[in-house]
């Protein structure tokens, strides 16, 4: 009986053990199945599912997804504007004359009145948020015109942030795209003491009209088109200094893309005397010039 016994409390320990060790074999397996299995080669990872958080591209990643600019479409100082560039800058000086008169026809004026909206304008006459701000829902811009407080300054805690929408028609065909500067600005005076007489269609004050071009709607400039160390904020109210109006250009090449108060576009010489240049900008110097001399052919 004693040789029986031993028999048997050995085959039950051995039962133990392999039971024991089946159970062990088992939760290894399930553990090794629950780690994440590694892509073999040729095989990618399954997309993030959606919901969850993926990360930003790299800057390289960003740099290689930007389309680079065509060379024939950058101004390069000292160089005449290409056709190609000329072609393309054409569109936005168009589209910008239509909001003018669009504008324009709704006011009576190319601003907004200050008899009707005083809070729109600070202790100078001037703006608190840049003319382009207001041509905004003459741009299918509505929206984003009627995010703006007209009443508080361009760098107010609400107006800031909104500068990073900045529309593409501002924006120059060499412009970075992710700029919220612009190239397209005006000429800004003050009404001249006595005579009351305009050098610019950018009066502070008072702003102008149609009617007050007595040189012509055609002799007469209403945007230009500056060189890129002139850029400013697109939503900053300002215009460049009537006094000396080549210089206020910057770094532009050797012909310069404009909007005449008519609404048509023209590509003018750079290298034009003060004298000549006060005389396109005002609209009631009675300076004599030809278009066909100053005009240069893309």
């Amino acid at each position: 009986m004693s040789a029986v016994r031993k028999l048997s409390l050995t085959k039950s320990h051995w039962n133990r053990c392999l039971t024991s060790l089946i159970l062990s074999v088992c939760l290894l397996s399930i553990c090794l199945g629950c780690q994440k299995k590694p892509p073999i080669d040729g095989e990618t990872e399954q997309a993030p599912a959606e919901g969850e958080d993926q990360s930003a591209s790299t800057p390289d990643e960003k740099a290689a997804k930007e389309k680079p600019i065509d060379p024939k479409l950058v101004v390069k100082s000292g160089e005449p504007m290409t056709l190609e560039r000329y072609k393309a800058v054409m569109p936005n000086l168009k589209q910008l004359g239509l909001s003018f008169h669009n504008l324009h026809e709704a006011n009576k004026y190319f601003l907004p009145s200050p008899k009707e909206h005083p809070e729109y304008y600070d202790a100078n006459g001037r703006l608190k948020v840049s003319w382009r701000v207001h041509l905004l829902p003459f741009l299918d811009q509505k929206e984003l015109y009627g995010q703006f407080k007209l009443n508080e300054a361009w760098d107010s805690p609400h107006n800031a942030p909104l500068a990073k929408n900045m529309p593409d028609i501002f924006r120059s065909p060499d412009s970075p795209a992710d700029s919220t500067k612009t190239r397209f600005r005006v000429f800004e005076c003050e009404r001249e003491k006595g005579r009351n007489q305009l050098s610019s269609m950018f009066p502070l004050g008072t702003p102008s009209r149609i009617r007050d071009t007595l040189d012509g709607t055609s002799n007469t400039i209403l945007v230009v088109e500056v060189g890129p160390d002139q850029a400013v904020e697109w939503t900053k109210p300002g215009g460049l200094s009537v006094a000396q109006p080549q210089e206020e250009l910057g770094a532009t090449g050797t012909t310069v893309a404009v909007l005449r108060a008519d609404g048509s576009i023209a590509l003018i010489k750079r290298d034009l005397d003060d004298r000549l240049w006060k005389g396109i900008v005002g609209p009631q110097d009675r300076i004599a010039f030809d278009w066909d001399r100053i005009k240069a052919n893309p």
